[in-house]
């Protein structure tokens, strides 16, 4: 089997070493090189060209997410997983957006990080248990959030709102539910107020990210 070539990046020595010393127990993966800022850390994915970046958010010069997005924009073949004790969606969804291919946290266990690893070698986004929770909170919630919205609409404002984020304009509206123009428009009023929502094409991106209607 191919071995696996690791940069570790972060600016505590004494955790390189240690994270180092525990991934090179494994025959399969080398490391071969370390970082102790963001900018070394990019430099050496430019030398080294190793598989996988281990990264910190929290390094000085530049942080683990500015070096990922440096990364991502100069197309390097490296991919990078952050190791960070930070559990907060913010700081998840950023890395991500960056082009991190997994989030771990620096409290799981040691083979946490090598299922990282092997899933971001295998072409897969990787994220810890616990950061797989919070995600998956974070939609329920906002589904929830967006859902009890929708039901303040009543059944006539609903489906003016269908007909909105179609595309039609308010005499189509009116003709189609033989209501006058007037009363559309009121309805339309009504329906941004209560989403909070202040044109047709944010009640249209409202409108799929609810489920409420597809692209």
């Amino acid at each position: 089997m191919k071995t696996t070539t690791i940069i570790i990046a972060d600016d505590h020595k004494v955790f390189r070493q240690g994270l180092r010393s525990l991934l090179c127990s494994s025959e399969e993966i080398q490391v071969i090189g370390e970082a102790e800022n963001g900018l070394e850390a990019v430099e050496l994915c430019d030398e080294l060209d190793a598989d996988i970046i281990i990264m910190d958010i929290g390094m000085p010069e530049m942080n683990g997410l500015l070096a990922v997005k440096e990364l991502t924009r100069r197309k390097q073949r490296t991919r990078a997983v952050i190791l960070s004790t930070h559990l907060k969606k913010s700081y998840v969804v950023e890395a991500l957006k960056s082009g991190a291919k997994g989030y771990v946290l620096k409290d799981s266990a040691f083979e946490d990080v090598v299922a990282a690893i092997e899933a971001v070698i295998d072409g897969e986004t990787y994220l810890s248990p616990r950061v797989t929770s919070l995600a998956i909170g974070s939609i329920l919630a906002e589904e929830e959030l967006s859902g009890n919205q929708l039901d303040t609409l009543s059944c006539r404002e609903q489906e003016v709102m269908q007909l909105v984020v179609e595309g039609k304009t308010n005499k189509e509206i009116a003709e189609t539910l033989f209501i006058s123009p007037k009363t559309v428009d009121n309805h339309r009023a009504s329906i941004m107020r209560k989403l909070d929502v202040h044109d047709v094409a944010s009640l249209v991106k409202y409108s799929i990210r609810a489920g409420f209607t597809e692209l």
